[in-house]
């Protein structure tokens, strides 16, 4: 059975010896990783810009002073020249890594670590999607890796297959969950391509290339994160759970497989924010802190760094 994170003394009482992680020799406590936050800003693009959306807050951390807060309400979407949320069935408040392959790119092995924490009252969403946290190609619809809590399960995606159950929802609420999470972005592995690591405990293994020849072809290999909240086919729980008759046009999800989909996934309306179902999508919180990546798991993972004295990411 998996254990949360629920207490400092817990952490602190993982010994020294955890330093010892790969390399078989000790790591000095200033040899983190490098920050994530600083590397990304908010996808204003498709986002709306609420003040509300994103802050820096000291009232709720995992470790150091700050942690990264964001909000997402009924209606949160906005539309470029490129891509329209709003008449795509979807929300979000995200940032993203700009410019792309700053931090990863196609051939590269790279470590991430990250605390979140979902608000004590996170609505259960039904079928409608809640991702929070990827790294997808440009050009490539599919993402390489997804988190993304869907019937109030936590799972991680992998070019949108459910490949790994992480957590149910009950699980999660009002705690901080520590993720390391190891990805290989090259063509030809000599290992795994992705590794999930859940508070300390190995949960998820993926043995298959996460990158194909067609794929590395379309872009050059450019890669980016993104982590936030990102709500898909929202108008599925407005319509499971309206109290106004509403008979909207129908969203066809239909994508060609070249594009990094597989098969299709339709939602009761495009422009599900056009119309009065008599409710509105819950507020969303979540909270993520102490965001970083390297080339080493010891150098990401917020319980050996807090277990060592190390220096916090914020």
């Amino acid at each position: 059975m998996k254990t949360f994170y629920t207490t400092t003394a817990a952490l602190r009482a993982v010994t020294f010896a955890a330093s010892l992680v790969l390399t078989g020799v000790p790591v000095s406590a200033g040899d983190v990783g490098k920050p994530i936050l600083r590397l990304t800003r908010i996808e204003s693009e498709v986002g709306v810009g609420r003040a509300y959306g994103f802050k820096r807050v000291r009232d709720n951390v995992r470790y150091g002073r700050k942690a990264q807060r964001f909000e997402i309400r009924h209606g949160d979407c906005g539309g470029n020249k490129h891509w329209n949320d709003c008449t795509n069935d979807r929300q979000r408040i995200e940032r993203k890594e700009d410019p792309k392959g700053r931090i990863q790119r196609v051939g590269s092995k790279v470590w991430y670590g990250w605390s979140m924490y979902l608000d004590p009252n996170y609505p259960d969403l039904g079928k409608t999607n809640a991702a929070f946290g990827q790294v997808k190609m440009r050009n490539w619809r599919a993402p390489l890796w997804m988190i993304k809590l869907k019937s109030g399960r936590l799972n991680l995606n992998i070019q949108s297959a459910e490949n790994c159950f992480l957590a149910p929802l009950s699980q999660l609420r009002g705690r901080w969950t520590d993720f390391v999470l190891y990805a290989d972005y090259s063509q030809r592995l000599t290992g795994p391509s992705l590794i999930l690591y859940l508070n300390g405990e190995k949960v998820c293994t993926y043995e298959k290339p996460m990158v194909t020849p067609t794929m590395a072809r379309v872009e050059n290999g450019q890669l980016n994160v993104k982590y936030g909240i990102y709500n898909s086919y929202v108008s599925r729980w407005l319509d499971l759970n309206k109290t106004k008759p509403v008979a909207p046009l129908a969203l066809d999800d239909r994508f060609d497989l070249s594009d990094g989909t597989r098969g299709k996934s339709g939602s009761p309306a495009a422009e599900p924010f056009a119309y009065d179902w008599g409710v509105k999508l819950p507020t969303q919180i979540v909270y993520y802190d102490e965001m970083r990546f390297g080339t080493r798991r010891d150098q990401v993972d917020v319980r050996m760094i807090e277990a060592r004295g190390g220096k916090p990411a914020d």
